[in-house]
Parts: C-alpha cells; structure tokens; sequence
C-alpha cells in the first residue's frame, strides 16, 4: 500500500478530486483550490526539465593530473547557464572508471543565475592507485518537489587522472652493499684497494666531491681527488608481483598493498641515494627513475601469475652485490613463491622478500611467511 503512495499519485489524486468537487457542488474555492494544484503539479514536472535546458560543463584543469590515493583533490569544472532562467538544486554526477572499479562522485549546486558560471571546486577522494579515465557527466535535477528527475548527459571530455599509490613507511634492515659501477663514487674492500699513495691529484673545479681524499688533502693543504682501482655504487633491484584482476583495484586487497609497499621502498632508496632498479611486468626494461617508477606503479594492469615473469626478466640484469627486494602480496600460494625465487637463490646476494597484507585479508592466518622462513629466506610483512 505505502509504495503506491507516491508524491505524484496524491497530488494528481488531490487534482482529480477537487475537479469533481467543483463539478459537483459548483464551488469557486474548489476550483481555486484544483487550479493551485494543478499549477504545483504542472511546475514540479516542467521545472526539472527548464533547469537544465542550457547548461554546460567545462574543465579548466590539467590534462592529466596527478594526485596521491587518499588525498582530496579538487576537480576544476565550472558550470556554465546559457539560458534566460536561473537552475535550481542541480545534481553533478561524474562516473569514473579504473581497471573493473568504477567511481561515482556527486556534487549538488544550489542556484546558477542566468548568464553567470559556478567554479566547482568539488574535492574528491580516489581509494586506490590507477588511472581513473572520466567515462560520463550527467546532470538532475528534481526541483521544486521531487516530483520528476530530469537527468541530462552532457558531453564528456577526454580526462584521467593518475592516483600514485600512498608510500608505506619502510626502513631498509639489511646493510647497503655496493655492486661494480664504472661511474660509480664508492669503494670497498670487496672491489679493492684504493691505491691512495699512487693515483692522486689536484681538484678541478665542477667534480664531485665523492672522489676527494679528505686524508691527502689535510695534508696537501688543497682539496685532493683520489682514484680507486675500481668503483661501485648502492644498487637495488625492486621485484614487484603486480595483482590479478581480482585484486586489481580494491583497496583493502593484499596486492594494492604489495604496490604500496613498493612504493615506501622506491621512497626509502630515494632517500638513501641507492640506485633503483624496478622490475614491473609488463616493462621489459628496469626503470631506474624514482617518479617514472610511481607512475608505473600507478597504471601498471592486473597481469595474471606475474612473480615468475618478472623474475625471470630481472635475472639478467642482476649484478653481483646488489641488493634486492622481492615484493608480493601474502596470499600467494607458498610452492608457487618457492619455485619463482629459486633463480635469485642461486645468484647470491641478499635477497629480501616484502609481504604486503591488505586489511581485507588481516584476519586470515598466512602461510607464506612461515614457509619462506623455513626455506631460509629473510622476510619483511606489510600488514595495512
């Protein structure tokens, strides 16, 4: 009964009804009162359609912008009224689609006067990294009475937005070690001697100060550059296990947060000025920009068992002494990992494997951890 009573059903009613009372008993006061209602009706469902009549949307923004998942971020739109009459209560409706995710925003305006524009500087909030492409604009608008919603699909601009993924906090446990580097700045007993007394000479200016021998220039009196035999440099190899379509693109999954943590590390070697060498799938290539490697990160795609790809592409870029870290998410199945990490075993050289726990998956026991443990593998969890 109380889903058949709906605003229009009783105002038509009321209308019907005050017609044959003022048929009936010939009274001006119900036909006074049948024409207020029938012009209330007649506005509630013309209105709707007015207000919209002569809108249009423009953006005023960046191209492509950049934005950190989690952040509010305002979207540069102005609402232009090209019409003689001012809109009222009009619904903005922006439908944006990721990977198979896909994001309703809403922002309601509540006059634009005729002949005038509204900045909508709207704040929104994307939940998880990716490329957010704008599939669809649609205006509504149910003024005065809700009695009609008139909806309007505008004209949607070519637009995406790239969400970086939030960097989780990450601290390196094991010590930095130093791989052969021809313009490298750093020696070590493990690359040998730096031959001090016999490869010495005066600074010139614009070298970097990495060279100077602090020792022979006190005692020189002038900066002195010294030579080593050979150089190196920090170098470490980031191994990320991109998710499936599955994970792709819910936040609480285990592999968005294997790209969070990712992120924390391609930050903490910034920070530390190792040089970085992320291997993704499907890039052939290590990419060795920290910025390059967030956008990356960003709109890398679910691909489908990516741990023994991406270890077999990394494998031939190793070098002896560099560091590496192997991120995935923790609800692999344990033989699978065991298997893919068998080539970097055989290479020697600390190996880190990264586990990333999404909140969705916190309360499930893992047996990941354990098993690379037993296997003698040193691990990190990343729990969200």
């Amino acid at each position: 009964m109380e889903r058949w009573l709906s605003k229009s059903r009783v105002l038509l009613g009321l209308c019907a009804l005050m017609l044959i009372a003022a048929f009936n008993r010939r009274d001006p006061m119900a036909y006074g009162v049948f024409l207020f209602l029938a012009v209330i009706c007649t506005l509630g469902y013309l209105l709707p359609w007015l207000s919209l009549r002569g809108m249009q949307l423009r953006w005023l923004g960046q191209e492509t912008p950049q934005v950190t998942e989690g952040q509010a971020y305002p979207l540069h739109l102005v609402l232009e009224r090209r019409a003689r009459w001012p809109a009222f209560l009009v619904e903005i409706e922006a439908e944006w689609v990721w990977a198979s995710q896909r994001l309703v925003m809403r922002h309601t305006v509540a006059l634009v006067r005729r002949g005038r524009s509204v900045a909508l500087e709207q704040l929104c909030t994307f939940p998880c990294r990716g490329v957010y492409r704008l599939q669809s604009v649609r205006l509504a608008s149910g003024f005065p009475l809700g009695l009609l919603r008139a909806q309007l699909q505008m004209p949607t601009p070519e637009l995406a937005v790239q969400v970086l993924p939030q960097p989780s906090p990450f601290v390196w446990p094991l010590p930095w070690t130093v791989t052969a580097d021809p313009q490298g700045e750093r020696s070590t007993r493990h690359l040998g001697p730096s031959m001090e007394l016999g490869l010495l000479r005066a600074y010139q200016d614009g070298e970097p100060l990495g060279r100077v021998s602090w020792r022979a220039s006190a005692r020189a009196g002038q900066l002195v550059i010294q030579h080593f035999q050979q150089t190196g440099s920090l170098r470490l190899h980031v191994l990320v296990a991109v998710p499936d379509a599955q994970a792709c693109g819910q936040p609480d999954s285990d592999g968005e947060q294997t790209m969070r943590l990712a992120a924390g590390i391609v930050a903490a070697a910034q920070a530390h000025h190792v040089q970085l060498r992320l291997h993704l799938p499907p890039h052939a290539e290590a990419l060795t920009d920290p910025a390059a490697a967030l956008l990356a990160l960003a709109a890398v795609p679910a691909v489908p068992d990516s741990l023994p790809v991406v270890v077999h592409q990394a494998l031939p870029q190793l070098q002896a002494g560099a560091s590496v870290a192997v991120v995935l998410p923790a609800s692999l199945p344990p033989p699978q990992v065991l298997q893919a990490l068998q080539g970097l075993r055989a290479r020697g050289g600390p190996v880190l494997v990264c586990l990333a726990q999404g909140a969705a998956g916190a309360a499930v026991p893992q047996a990941l951890a354990p098993a690379l443990a037993q296997a003698g593998y040193l691990t990190h969890t990343e729990v969200a």
